[in-house]
């Protein structure tokens, strides 16, 4: 067993809970307010539109903001999609990469029951300075 996994199913039951609630139907942002309540409320560090830089050899070519960070650990990217496509998974893969976070987790709201995605970063980027 990872050493996150305790933690990411403690996240995809406050989801649950959160879509119990709400529902399919509403937008990104309505989700994603519910749901940093609800990990608040669980006493969970949450860091909201966390801003990371994209950087390129030596240089910052970009920034990107993380749609939720758990407890330093875990970035969460919410979706209200009809599923979980390949793209929403490069996507994570993609900030993985750019990042020294381990794991990411997708959830999508948009459909009858919450699916969600975990994926695990191939590899940490210890080169990069400043992130």
């Amino acid at each position: 067993m990872q050493p996150y996994e305790p933690l990411v199913f403690r996240i995809v039951e406050a989801a649950r809970a959160v879509h119990q609630a709400l529902g399919p139907g509403f937008i990104e942002s309505i989700y994603s307010r519910a749901l940093i309540a609800e990990l608040k409320n669980n006493g969970f560090q949450v860091e909201r539109e966390k801003p990371i830089k994209i950087w390129y050899a030596s240089s910052v070519v970009g920034k990107h903001l993380l749609d939720v960070v758990v407890d330093g650990t875990v970035i969460v990217e919410l979706k209200a999609n009809r599923g979980i496509i390949q793209i929403h998974m490069a996507q994570m893969n993609s900030y993985l990469h750019a990042t020294d976070y381990a794991v990411g987790i997708i959830l999508n709201f948009g459909m009858p029951e919450l699916e969600f995605e975990l994926i695990e970063s191939p590899h940490t980027m210890p080169n990069q300075p400043d992130k």
